[in-house]
């Protein structure tokens, strides 16, 4: 069983394509900033002669589950999840999966996968709201309760944690000259806290700053994943 943990995509989808068809793996564990923007399917160009197309992943017999980052459309994620609060979203891509703050995955080894995206976006006043920066990208404390409940219903254990952007604990051994101040004030980073205090995950991995590194704080073993294209290290193999 190959199981992949993958920083931030932005909707490179021939990027993770081409990965999938190279490595094969069996489950990818993708850690935010996905690039679910349905809203601009079709229309945006990518490139001269290639426009964005949402649709694109072909995860062949690859499972694709993923948390949200800053920089997705939450209005509609939110909108597609009132048929079903809380439980795993197949976007109209078979096999891959949204995975809402607070939900879990058992792996088929029983590890328990507690799923928790989300974060502030730094440069919201350039942005246009609904267009490409939401306001529910930050978690709330009833996500927080609601991964109370779910840790509870699966037996009160998490073994590992996908987050998009950190607990403060971890964020502070990070680069000081690459990490804006502002995000160690995140509202997300506390919620992330009281996670990592509550429940101890052996290991943890998150995107969110473009950047590699990676610590042991609080008996759990992290690491901050790149991005596809960004320089770094932007994926590595659970054990």
């Amino acid at each position: 069983m190959k199981i992949i943990i993958m920083g931030d995509i932005h909707a490179d989808f021939g990027a993770l394509n081409q990965f999938i068809n190279k490595k094969k793996p069996d489950i990818i564990l993708q850690c935010g900033d996905f690039g679910w923007w349905p809203h601009r399917h079709g229309t945006e160009k990518i490139t001269r002669n290639r426009r964005f197309d949402q649709y694109s992943i072909k995860p062949h017999s690859t499972k694709i589950f993923w948390c949200d980052g800053n920089h997705e459309n939450h209005d509609d994620l939110q909108e597609r999840m009132k048929a079903a609060p809380g439980q795993p979203l197949e976007i109209p891509v078979s096999g891959c999966h949204y995975m809402p703050r607070g939900s879990i995955l058992t792996l088929p080894d029983g590890r328990n996968v507690l799923f928790f995206g989300g974060a502030v976006t730094t440069d919201q006043e350039g942005r246009t709201e609904g267009d490409d920066w939401w306001a529910g990208e930050v978690p709330t404390s009833a996500d927080l309760d609601f991964a109370r409940a779910q840790v509870a219903a699966h037996g009160g254990r998490v073994d590992i944690v996908i987050s998009h952007t950190g607990p403060v604990t971890f964020l502070r051994q990070l680069p000081k000259n690459e990490i804006d101040p502002v995000r160690l004030t995140d509202p997300t980073a506390a919620l992330l806290d009281a996670i990592l205090e509550e429940f101890r995950p052996q290991a943890w991995f998150f995107g969110h700053f473009h950047l590699h590194a990676h610590g042991e704080d609080h008996g759990c073993a992290w690491q901050c994943l790149s991005g596809e294209g960004l320089g770094g290290k932007w994926w590595v193999e659970l054990d």
